[in-house]
């Protein structure tokens, strides 16, 4: 079904507001103040979705996407105008976010690269139909052989799998449909190795922050405020701690607390222990760590994956940290399990830094204390 409309506002996840016939409408790719005409691809108890056909009025915030992949492509957002105004979206949808916390202050870390800093990414096939690329939609698979947001080494072993159909040869043995993703280890070392797998879990070469460049500022940022924040004596707990690289350069005792295959290398303040967060035991595997001689903590670093850690006030009641610091990749997740902590604990500050830019997605980083 084709719809006209107009713009009102970005929702929290960049998408433009249409309310023009009495209907809500979410359409991407737009901005406010925006008309014109839309395909409605999906509708849901009346609230419908629809893919951009024409600008009829274009905001003068609007620009001509870098990318040629862009119109067409899920994996990008707002590369339909400047990063400066992508930035202002993302502090505004945050901010909404986080309207029962008051009115805290965001600070905003943007990128240095808009572009080619994404060490990995995950491409649907079709051999029947000999497609290779990103999910549309409706499903459909679109080639992206010119992705822009990928690392320059990704980009080339994209560019050679594409050409002549290569990528055939990779799927040879597979399944008539699966995934193939390409990966860049290592990003700091010169001559870095990218890795190619086929049908195999997301990260296969090991799990790392996809934008390299931003971990480091924000990893930098935290080691920076645990200074100033976390007594020296006090221990600390990095939950869902993955290599310890938050805490690496911490000064304090800590205990890096994951799920692990095979327990990392430890530094001399870090102690590494094999835990299922997410296990209904999760906290009392914790206390035992206690029992077997190894001390409670004074403050919680919690990064967990996407989905978040829903049972956060269980730690919290527990163990009573003197505060804690929580970062989460989904602003959903950081207001959803933090709230039911404000009881308790002041949230102190709101950071956001763009780990993902020209996507909806950005890292939102709190730290809280313990209310005298």
């Amino acid at each position: 079904m084709k719809i006209n409309f107009r713009i009102e506002n970005i929702d929290p996840l960049g998408q433009g507001v249409d309310k023009s016939d009495g209907s809500i409408t979410f359409i991407k790719k737009t901005l406010p103040g925006e008309t014109g005409d839309a395909l409605v691809f999906s509708e849901k108890k009346g609230v419908r979705f629809a893919k951009l056909s024409d600008i009829a009025t274009p905001s003068p915030e609007r620009i001509a996407a870098e990318c040629e992949h862009y119109s067409s492509c899920n994996g990008c957002d707002y590369q339909h105008t400047t990063y400066e105004k992508e930035l202002e979206y993302k502090k505004a949808a945050l901010a909404r976010h986080l309207f029962k916390f008051g009115t805290p202050v965001i600070n905003t870390h943007g990128a240095k690269r808009r572009f080619s800093y994404r060490n990995r990414i995950q491409l649907h096939y079709d051999k029947k139909k000999r497609l290779l690329g990103m999910m549309d939609e409706k499903n459909n698979i679109l080639p992206v052989p010119k992705c822009k947001i990928i690392d320059p080494s990704v980009a080339f072993e994209l560019r050679r799998i594409y050409e002549n159909n290569t990528w055939l040869n990779l799927v040879k043995n597979q399944p008539p449909q699966g995934h193939i993703e390409i990966y860049a280890k290592d990003q700091d070392k010169p001559g870095h190795n990218v890795q190619i797998s086929v049908n195999k879990p997301y990260a296969d070469g090991g799990f790392t922050q996809v934008n390299f460049e931003m971990n480091e500022v924000l990893r930098n940022w935290i080691q920076k405020k645990a200074v100033e924040v976390i007594p020296p004596k006090a221990v600390v707990y990095d939950l869902f701690g993955g290599n310890g690289n938050i805490s690496r350069k911490f000064m304090n005792t800590t205990l890096v607390v994951d799920k692990y295959r095979k327990i990392p290398d430890a530094l001399n303040h870090q102690k590494f222990f094999s835990i299922d967060l997410y296990e209904k035991n999760a906290v009392k595997a914790l206390i035992n760590l206690g029992k077997e001689g190894h001390p409670r903590p004074n403050w919680l670093v919690i990064d967990p994956p996407r989905s978040g850690l829903k049972n956060l006030e269980e730690f919290l009641t527990e163990f009573k940290p003197d505060g804690f610091i929580y970062i989460a990749c989904e602003p959903t997740s950081f207001a959803r399990d933090t709230v039911g902590a404000l009881n308790n604990y002041e949230l102190e500050t709101a950071e956001l830094f763009d780990l993902f830019p020209s996507t909806k997605g950005f890292e939102t980083v709190g730290i809280f204390t313990r209310r005298k």
